[in-house]
């Protein structure tokens, strides 16, 4: 596991703690889940044209995470990946999905890590995800 998704994790515990109540034996799924979908909605918009500058710019303030449509993603990625595969409540998933934006502030306000890192990481990721697409397509035309 990388360093921004273990970040992601430990900001994703420490803004849900004492804010919403998750079934201890889901918490360590509804986190990693959590966590998945924030890192997938960086690594999808770091591949997306002007991807990397919306990013840039949430992780240096120039953007609320409130208001990012990379937050709003994330929300969604949650509910169609996560919420309905561990069973979550209605109740629960709308005491979730809000807490997204405070665990993604409060990664961009943390200090000892370097935008550029970051921006590496997703991009890395992103091009990693295509290689992988693209080889499939080609092996998968070799073998029809």
């Amino acid at each position: 596991m990388s360093f921004l998704t273990d970040l992601i994790k430990e900001k994703a515990g420490e803004a849900l703690a004492g804010n919403v109540s998750i079934p201890e034996g889901l918490k360590d799924k509804v986190l990693g889940g959590l966590s998945d979908s924030i890192f997938d909605s960086f690594k999808q918009t770091a591949a997306k044209e002007g991807g990397l500058e919306q990013l840039t710019s949430l992780f240096t303030g120039g953007q609320d995470a409130a208001s990012s449509p990379v937050t709003a993603l994330a929300g969604k990625l949650f509910n169609s990946n996560v919420a309905g595969k561990l069973g979550l409540s209605p109740t629960l998933v709308n005491a979730i999905v809000p807490m997204i934006p405070k665990v993604i502030s409060m990664m961009t306000s943390g200090k000892g890590f370097d935008v550029n890192d970051i921006m590496s990481e997703f991009t890395k990721s992103a091009a990693t995800d295509f290689l992988k697409d693209k080889a499939g397509d080609l092996l998968g035309g070799l073998f029809k």
